[in-house]
C-alpha cells in the first residue's frame, strides 16, 4: 500500500504540472489575442491609406479633366469625351426634373415631397435588386414568377 505522503506528493506534482501547462496556454492565448488585435489595427490603417490614395487619384483625375478637357491627348481623349457627354446628360436630367417639380406643384389635393439625389456615392448605399420592385400587374403581394411551359 502506498503511503499517504507519496500519494499527496504525486498529486501535488501533477497539480503543479497542470498549473504550469495551463499558465503556458493562457500566455499563448493572450499573445494570440494581441496579435489578432494588432492585425485588425494594421488592416484598418491599410484601408485608411488606400482611401487616401484613392481620393488623391480622384483629385488628380478631376484636375486633369478641368485643365485638359478642351484638348486632351492620347488615351485621355475618350475618357474626357465620356465625362463631357455624361455631364451634358446630367444637365438635361436636372432640367427635366426641375420642369417636373414645377409642374407638380399645381395640384391642391396632393402633396408631393422631393428629395435631392447626390452624385456622390458611398460604400454604405443599398443597391436595389429585382426583388425590391413589385411585378407589373401585381397588387403588392409576392407573386412567384411563372415560366411559360407552352
Amino acid at each position: 500500500m502506498a503511503d499517504i505522503n507519496e500519494i499527496k506528493g504525486a498529486f501535488l506534482n501533477t497539480l503543479g504540472t497542470v498549473a504550469g501547462k495551463t499558465r503556458n496556454l493562457a500566455e499563448k492565448a493572450a499573445d494570440k489575442a494581441k496579435d489578432v488585435a494588432r492585425i485588425a489595427k494594421l488592416n484598418m490603417e491599410l484601408s485608411e491609406e488606400k482611401d487616401t490614395i484613392q481620393k488623391a487619384y480622384l483629385e488628380i483625375g478631376k484636375l486633369y479633366y478641368e485643365t485638359h478637357k478642351n484638348a486632351p491627348e492620347g488615351f485621355f481623349v475618350q475618357l474626357c469625351d465620356e465625362i463631357t457627354l455624361a455631364n451634358e446628360h446630367i444637365e438635361k436630367i436636372l432640367a427635366e426634373l426641375d420642369e417636373l417639380k414645377a409642374g407638380t406643384g399645381k395640384c391642391d389635393d396632393i402633396e408631393v415631397e422631393f428629395t435631392e439625389v447626390s452624385m456622390e456615392s458611398t460604400s454604405d448605399e443599398k443597391v436595389a435588386t429585382d426583388e425590391d420592385f413589385v411585378k407589373e400587374g401585381s397588387d403588392g403581394e409576392d407573386i412567384p414568377e411563372s415560366k411559360s411551359a407552352e
